[in-house]
């Protein structure tokens, strides 16, 4: 791993660092799944979600500045102590494994259904594993300036669905709040989960450029962003499809752009595909590179990539345990999801409050 310390990158790369890791494989199914529980009020549930991502974040800020020249697991190190901070780190590897592992799963699945289904899924899970290492075994610097490169992607990626615009029906999300209180609530689980991936935040904080206030608003500007295109994409399935319709169809927006074909892309399904690919990709990759981070911090070593590839040995061995067997694949996104709380929220904001308590124990012992 080379030192955090030394490789800055600029609040722009910071931006799309945050961005391009939470967007990834929920895109697609995001609409169906909110629906599932909230109908069509599941927009309601991604904004109140999202206002809870950015306070997560401004607590994430407020734990991040008191160590400006540490990252996340080394003030777990200052705070937890060596065994203590070791067991926890550990823990967090093979967290960003099995979320590596679940992203596998559902990309393989996906590739599978739509554009190579004759193509066994360990091919494409290789495909995937062996380009997300690579980029992996990259520098951050490296890794930033590709994912500022790839950024246009998102715009191109938005072009297709403004094609449904004309056909959209904001009558089917009325009446707004007609599934009650409750299931918009329950929703906004489905939406937080969408929201993952913001914890790179305190593993890359202490080497952005600029100053702490301008970390924050780059933090919660990708937060924005992110929220935004999430919104857009659930807005729009919700008004192409009836309500009857939207519960059938678990990816939404491909089954809206297969019904769309033009002379120069006779499949803007396949084509909207073939840029999802690149989101999973970067997603993917920065989890490997977080799993290197966490075991080069256990055991004090510089370079990563020894450490990476023994994530990725790891991700694909569980890929293959699981299989493709849906109720094997539900149950295993189950235990992932629910750890991601843990790992995601609970466990940075207990270190805050440790923190918070240990500096008023420093204060009352000086005075």
């Amino acid at each position: 791993m080379e030192n955090l310390q030394t490789a800055k990158i600029s609040r722009r790369q910071f931006f799309f660092l945050i961005l391009q890791t939470q967007l990834g494989v929920g895109i697609l199914s995001l609409p169906y799944d909110l629906y599932g529980t909230a109908k069509q009020d599941g927009w309601i549930s991604l904004l109140l979600s999202g206002v809870i991502i950015l306070l997560i974040l401004f607590l994430f800020w407020r734990l991040a500045r008191k160590f400006p020249d540490h990252h996340f697991f080394q003030y777990m190190e200052i705070l937890l102590g060596k065994w203590l901070s070791k067991f926890f780190i550990l823990l967090y590897c093979f967290y960003f494994i099995a979320v590596g592992v679940l992203i596998t799963l559902l990309f393989t699945r996906t590739i599978n259904l739509w554009v190579l289904s004759k193509t066994p899924m360990l091919v494409v899970a290789l495909l995937l594993a062996l380009s997300g290492l690579y980029m992996a075994n990259s520098s951050l610097q490296v890794i930033a300036r590709m994912y500022v490169m790839l950024s246009f992607l998102i715009v191109v990626l938005i072009v297709p669905l403004l094609l449904v615009i004309q056909d959209l029906k904001l009558i089917y999300i009325l009446p707004i709040g007609i599934s009650g209180i409750s299931p918009i609530l329950k929703g906004m689980n489905e939406g937080i989960i969408s929201f993952l991936g913001f914890i790179i935040s305190l593993i890359v904080f202490p080497v952005v450029n600029g100053t702490d206030k301008q970390k924050l608003w780059t933090m919660l500007l990708a937060q924005l962003s992110v929220m935004g295109l999430y919104l857009f994409t659930i807005l729009t399935s919700y008004t192409f499809f009836s309500s009857e319709e939207i519960g059938l169809v678990p990816n939404p927006l491909l089954y809206m752009l297969k019904t769309f074909e033009f002379q120069i892309v006779a499949r803007l399904d396949i084509f909207f595909v073939s840029l999802w690919i690149i989101f999973v990709f970067t997603t993917f990759a920065m989890y490997v590179y977080m799993s290197g981070v966490g075991f080069s911090t256990i055991f004090k070593s510089k370079k990563n990539g020894m450490f990476n590839t023994i994530s990725m040995v790891i991700i694909l061995t569980l890929f293959i345990l699981i299989g493709k067997n849906e109720y094997d694949i539900g149950r295993f996104s189950t235990y992932v999801t629910t750890s991601a709380y843990a790992f995601s929220i609970g466990v940075p904001v207990l270190i805050l409050m440790l923190s918070n308590i240990r500096r008023r124990n420093k204060g009352r012992g000086s005075s």
